[in-house]
């Protein structure tokens, strides 16, 4: 059994599967040494709407995405147009 609460397992799903996403489609380069800060602001960004509806929770991760293009310029890609808070899943475009 995991200690850790629901809601952070939850929102950590959803910032995996955001990222991963993300990095599929996006133009970007390959700055690995990012990827836990990328996924801590998702997860930031995410967890306070763990339980409201989907689209507070696709917002949340849009604004982060947004956050770390504006950061650095040489990144961009799709946004977040739905998320699944029961299996984690979400689809980007």
């Amino acid at each position: 059994m995991s200690d850790t609460p629901e809601p952070d397992r939850a929102a950590r799903v959803i910032a995996e599967n955001v990222y991963v996403a993300f990095c599929q489609q996006a133009t970007m380069p390959a700055h690995r040494l990012e990827e836990q800060t990328i996924l801590t602001r998702l997860v930031e960004a995410i967890r306070p709407r763990i339980g409201s509806s989907p689209g507070a929770i696709v917002e949340a991760a849009n604004a982060a995405l947004s956050a770390w293009e504006q950061r650095d310029p040489d990144v961009r890609g799709p946004r977040v147009v739905s998320v699944n808070q029961i299996d984690g899943s979400v689809i980007v475009v």
